[in-house]
């Protein structure tokens, strides 16, 4: 089974949709294939999403093309093998909500989001140990596809091109990533632009080459009569 996860993770976002109505018609050792390319969205989806990969039987490869964020990359670890396109990013971070209330309600709805944290830690550790994988998570890290490689959060790079990332949840933050695109393509667009300019200077200069060369060519004598034979010996 083929599938492919983008936008938020959240319930209403048709290819969650459809993965759990694909998970629930393949079989039990069915190999999966799926691409993610999400800023993240609900943790707990994202832990029940992780948690029925995990559990199963058939052999499962996530890739990363864009950029697995927050929940998106709690997913992740619910593969058998996680591969990146080399100009990818994984993002890792604690818990966070939106909170109203007296200073008990304030207290205790932080106390919660350091229980939802503990909880997704749990995700990377069969990858990463507690220690890194804490202090990842409290600095809220981005993690270059050679930097997860690195420490394991991944198994395998790849090179290709790198696709922009869709977020109504994480606007701002998906606009920065795909900014960063841009600036990463960039290099190569000047490189393409240098290449051309070369070009046309050869070819410049070979026009100058062949104007010279027929300045100095002997002009021809013009005809003088009307014989034939001489005619087409000065052509």
């Amino acid at each position: 089974m083929k599938h492919r996860i983008k936008g938020d993770i959240v319930r209403w976002n048709s290819s969650i949709w459809d993965f759990d109505y694909r998970m629930k018609s393949i079989k039990d050792d069915e190999d999966i294939e799926l691409s993610i390319n999400s800023y993240g969205g609900d943790a707990f989806l994202g832990i029940d999403m992780c948690n029925t990969l995990r559990d199963h039987k058939g052999n499962v490869t996530i890739t990363i093309t864009g950029i697995a964020a927050s929940a998106a990359s709690v997913i992740c670890m619910g593969a058998d093998k996680v591969i990146a396109h080399a100009n990818t990013m994984i993002m890792v971070h604690n818990a966070s909500t939106l909170a109203y209330g007296n200073a008990k309600e304030l207290r205790k709805a932080a106390d919660n989001l350091d229980k939802v944290s503990h909880s997704a830690m749990q995700s990377y550790l069969k990858r990463v140990d507690a220690d890194k994988m804490k202090e990842l998570m409290d600095e809220e890290t981005y993690l270059t596809a050679q930097d997860a490689l690195d420490i394991g959060l991944i198994d395998e790079i790849i090179n290709a091109e790198v696709e922009e990332v869709e977020s109504e949840i994480f606007e701002n933050k998906a606009k920065e990533f795909n900014n960063k695109l841009v600036t990463m393509q960039e290099p190569s667009v000047v490189a393409n632009n240098a290449n051309y300019e070369e070009m046309f200077n050869e070819l410049k200069n070979e026009i100058e080459q062949l104007k010279k060369q027929s300045q100095k060519e002997p002009e021809q004598e013009p005809v003088r009569n009307s014989n034939l034979s001489k005619l087409f010996l000065n052509l």
